[in-house]
């Protein structure tokens, strides 16, 4: 997989938000237990490419097997893959952006809020993660 390539088009997609933390014109948040401010313009602009950068998604890396694309992915994992945590909540959003997957976390599992330190223990171990892999056509965005 091209992860460089995958880093232009994230790059490319993420928006930004004002001094009150509202995303400027042209941009939206998704949440990812964080948000994260995307160009939905962008995101659907490169959402071929996209398919197809992640049509080679890898099943080692590091020298540790890496589940394919529709089963349960962390952002650890997904991290490793792509070269940072970070990126891989990028990636996460794109998704969830085009309702490819489904984030799984603390609150969506457990209901627990995003401000119980439980559910924030939780995330930092690895608890958000993307499951679901389905590429469509006609996507939400």
């Amino acid at each position: 997989m091209n992860v460089e390539r995958v880093l232009e088009l994230l790059r490319d997609c993420v928006g930004e938000v004002d001094d009150d933390k509202k995303p400027l014109p042209g941009t939206e948040l998704v949440d990812v237990w964080m948000l994260i401010a995307m160009k939905p313009e962008k995101v659907r602009q490169h959402e071929a490419e996209m398919i197809g950068l992640l049509n080679e998604w890898p099943s080692v890396s590091w020298g540790q097997p890496v589940p394919p694309l529709g089963e349960e992915i962390n952002y650890i994992t997904a991290g490793a893959v792509l070269g940072s945590q970070g990126t891989a909540f990028l990636l996460f959003a794109f998704g969830k952006l085009l309702g490819w997957w489904q984030i799984l976390d603390p609150a969506s599992m457990l209901g627990l809020d995003k401000n119980d330190s439980l559910a924030n223990e939780m995330a930092r171990k690895g608890m958000i993660a993307i499951q679901g892999y389905k590429p469509s056509e006609t996507s939400p965005v």
